[in-house]
């Protein structure tokens, strides 16, 4: 196998007693959808606030592209090329979607303080944010403020924030959270776009969405991971079953 994008090796996070994430060694191939899923309180956010740099490891480490990152604050991993979304979409309500993903690209320039030229003078922002907004799907909405969009909207527009700083990992939290049915099949749809020239980290409790997204898919129990595997092996696990996708019969 060729070396991952990303390998987490016996990476841990506590806060106090409770091992959130305990020990946790992953690879994450190149190229690939790789959901994380698990019960409430399994510690997939927390493993994903350690991928991105919003909280700091206990013990183990983090490697992108083969450099030790486990230490690196989110905005190097940021320009380094790892993108992150949350759990609730967080959007600026006063911007248009230009304006949002103009203001993301500029977070990827060397010097993001720049305060004597308007940041549509700069041609590298307008091309990366031009191209998240065909990429999120939003171009018919670029006059459009981020506080009149429909919540659907409001996550593709996150998407394309994420997408607007040139990642090739994306960290996405349940993307579908919150979402009805209609809009819950847009985003898939948008994932599964951007999951051609991408490599997606998907934590997502839909399991249709995450069978029908994800090539690898990891178990995470009690910060633990209890299997990994193709969909088709998850669906089978007993243990899986027993411990988080019921005892029905897949």
């Amino acid at each position: 196998m060729a070396e991952p994008i990303l390998e987490l090796r016996g990476l841990s996070r506590r806060f106090g007693a409770l091992r959130a994430v305990d020990k946790v060694t992953l690879a994450f191939e190149r190229g690939r959808v790789h959901a994380v899923i698990g019960p409430n309180g399994a510690g997939k956010s927390t493993l994903l606030n350690l991928l991105s740099g919003e909280l700091r490891a206990d013990g183990g480490s983090v490697h992108f592209r083969g450099e030790d990152v486990t230490r690196a604050p989110p905005d190097r991993l940021s320009r380094l090329g790892i993108g992150r979304s949350f759990q609730t979409a967080t959007v600026l309500e006063g911007l248009t979607c230009e304006e949002t993903l103009r203001l993301a690209a500029q977070s990827c320039l060397r010097s993001s303080m720049r305060f004597f030229r308007p940041s549509d003078r700069y041609p590298e922002v307008n091309a990366r944010a031009e191209r998240a907004l065909g990429e999120c799907r939003m171009t018919a909405r670029r006059s459009a403020r981020a506080k009149d969009l429909s919540y659907g909207e409001q996550r593709q527009l996150e998407i394309g924030m994420v997408l607007a700083t040139s990642p090739q990992l994306l960290l996405l939290d349940e993307p579908l959270a919150g979402l009805g049915h209609d809009e819950a099949l847009a985003v898939v749809d948008l994932l599964r776009a951007i999951a051609v020239e991408h490599t997606l980290v998907l934590v997502e409790h839909d399991m249709d969405a995450v069978f029908s997204l994800a090539a690898a898919v990891t178990v995470l129990v009690n910060g633990k991971v209890l299997e990994t595997g193709t969909p088709a092996q998850i669906r089978a696990s007993p243990a899986v079953r027993e411990a988080y996708l019921g005892e029905e019969e897949p």
